[in-house]
This record gives structure tokens, C-alpha cells and sequence, in this order.
């Protein structure tokens, strides 16, 4: 049957570079600019701004000491869900026992249907109506 298309080999015929560009730049890897993101700083950085990776580098400087930096947030659907695995133990009157650690704050999404006793840095006010509600008990440590 015959061929509808014409063939990109007959296209280049006659030409020196076969669509390569220059002459040497068919050779090995050495025209490809990189592998990876190699050069998004600096000859690829028009694919940097088209594919938006400039907005996701890193800068500026951090304080460690900070305490927004070592608040840890843990919500009442993460607790039910470790108590659920079996994470926590039970103490002698019933609730699960959860110590966490003095920057950590216990936020009111999700449900609990344990009784738990947390101890915790800090506890939204919804929180504590909610651990209280289902029996447990809240422990804020300093």
C-alpha cells in the first residue's frame, strides 16, 4: 500500500546537521545542557519561570529558638486514629495514657470515642471540651 507521509529522513536529505543544529552537536551528550535540573539557575532558567519552580527554593533565614518553629500540632482525629493502632496503653482507671511533648498542641478536629489522658503543651478550648465529654482527662504541662 502506498505511504501518505512523507518521511522525516527525506525532509533532512542534503542537509549537513540532520536537525541537530550544529554539525558536532549530534556527538555524545554534550549539547543537552545538564541532566535533570541541572542549570535552572542559570541557562534554563526561562523553563524555571514557565514551569513556576522559582517560587518553591528555599531562603531567608531561620530562628531555631523560635516558638512557632518547635510547636508540633497534633488534632483529636490523629490521637483516636493512634489509639486505633494500638499505640497508647491503658492505665489502671481505664483511659489511654498520651504524653506529648511540652511544645505540642492538641487541636479539636475530628472525633474521639476513647477516654484519653493527654498531656500536652497546650489544648484548643474545643479540645479540652471534647476530651472531657467522652471522660478522659487533660494534663497541660508547662
Amino acid at each position: 500500500m502506498a505511504r501518505r507521509t512523507k518521511s522525516k529522513k527525506r525532509k533532512y536529505l542534503g542537509n549537513r546537521s540532520y536537525g541537530r543544529g550544529n554539525t558536532k552537536n549530534g556527538r555524545g551528550k554534550g549539547t543537552r545542557g545538564g541532566v535533570g535540573r541541572a542549570g535552572y539557575h542559570k541557562h534554563k532558567w526561562l523553563k524555571t519561570i514557565k514551569e513556576g519552580l522559582h517560587k518553591s527554593r528555599r531562603h531567608g533565614f531561620v530562628n531555631r529558638n523560635s516558638e512557632s518553629v518547635l510547636t508540633t500540632e497534633i488534632t483529636l482525629a490523629q490521637l483516636q486514629r493512634n489509639v486505633d493502632k494500638g499505640l497508647y496503653k491503658k492505665s489502671a482507671d481505664g483511659k489511654y495514657e498520651v504524653t506529648l511533648p511540652v511544645r505540642a498542641k492538641v487541636l479539636s478536629q475530628g472525633t474521639l470515642t476513647a477516654a484519653l489522658k493527654i498531656s500536652a503543651g497546650a489544648f484548643s478550648a474545643v479540645a479540652k471540651e471534647k476530651i472531657t465529654k467522652t471522660g478522659g482527662q487533660v494534663l497541660e504541662s508547662a
